[in-house]
């Protein structure tokens, strides 16, 4: 998907489901989750992600349903209506989750043992930018989707707080692309720059998809707090504290099946992931 027609995300003024059927009501017995588009394909990241939560829904003694959401904020937007019990989503996804639907962080998980990363644009490998983003004027940016922190919250809102409206500045502007098809998208030459983040482009590198020179790093942010594990607002706290133990314990034999490059999980708490919060009350897209 290049250049996706521009479409609205779930939780800013649209509906989604997730990509497979949601469970409509809990069964009793079974624990939900919901991940989202983390892998190049929807079989991918439930291939990834399904032994460490099976290993999860074992220890609580619960059968396991895994749902993979069609973008970010298809998967934000399943917590918030209880579709799932814990979703594994990014930092703008949990904060419209949060705000939306009183969703709540039990985990931020490490790259390379630490829980951060950072927003990226690319630009073709060949491009001649001087200085980003007033030599980027005319060119054409393909962004992720709206529930994206690194592929449309952090950049739109850089680009704002220098007085650009994206859709005006950039000759094509286009939003919903997945993040390895935005990748894809500048190392073929269809489009000039594309939105994404460090530990995505980074694992293509590593899995041979793309090399260090295939595209252009034109500009990253300041670290950003990762990805999180996240319990729909009806659970007890009990449950919720016992997730967030399982996460944290996990041994390092049971860890080696994360895929590179986590490292593991740490308890956390809303406060690192304020200021994304605070850039989404800056564009407008977050009220009350």
């Amino acid at each position: 998907m290049i250049l996706a027609r521009p479409r609205r995300a779930l939780l800013l003024g649209g509906a989604a489901l997730l990509a497979a059927p949601a469970v409509r009501a809990q069964s009793r017995g079974t624990l939900r989750v919901g991940l989202g588009p983390q892998q190049p394909t929807q079989a991918d990241t439930r291939r990834v992600w399904e032994p460490l939560y099976r290993r999860v829904a074992e220890r609580m003694a619960l059968s396991l349903s895994i749902n993979v959401a069609n973008d970010w904020a298809g998967i934000a937007t399943a917590i918030v209506n209880e579709q799932i019990d814990i979703a594994q989503m990014g930092p703008w996804g949990y904060i419209l989750a949060h705000v939306n639907g009183g969703a709540r962080i039990v985990n931020t998980m490490l790259v390379n043992g630490i829980p951060t990363y950072k927003a990226i644009i690319v630009g073709r490998p060949n491009i001649e930018i001087t200085s980003f983003p007033d030599g980027a004027r005319g060119m054409s940016m393909q962004m992720l989707d709206r529930g994206s922190t690194s592929g449309w919250l952090v950049p739109t809102h850089f680009l704002r707080g220098r007085g650009i409206e994206p859709q005006n500045f950039f000759g094509r502007y286009a939003e919903g692309a997945s993040a390895a098809a935005a990748q894809m998208a500048t190392v073929n030459g269809q489009v000039d720059l594309a939105t994404g983040w460090d530990t995505h482009r980074n694992t293509m590198i590593r899995n041979g998809t793309i090399t260090a020179t295939s595209n252009r790093v034109v500009w990253e942010s300041e670290p950003l707090p990762n990805e999180c594990v996240v319990v729909r607002r009806g659970m007890d706290d009990a449950t919720a504290q016992r997730v967030s133990a399982i996460f944290a314990e996990l041994t390092p034999t049971e860890l080696e099946s994360l895929p590179w490059p986590y490292t593991g999980f740490v308890p956390a708490t809303h406060e690192p992931y304020r200021g994304l919060e605070k850039m989404g009350r800056d564009l407008g897209v977050l009220r009350g």
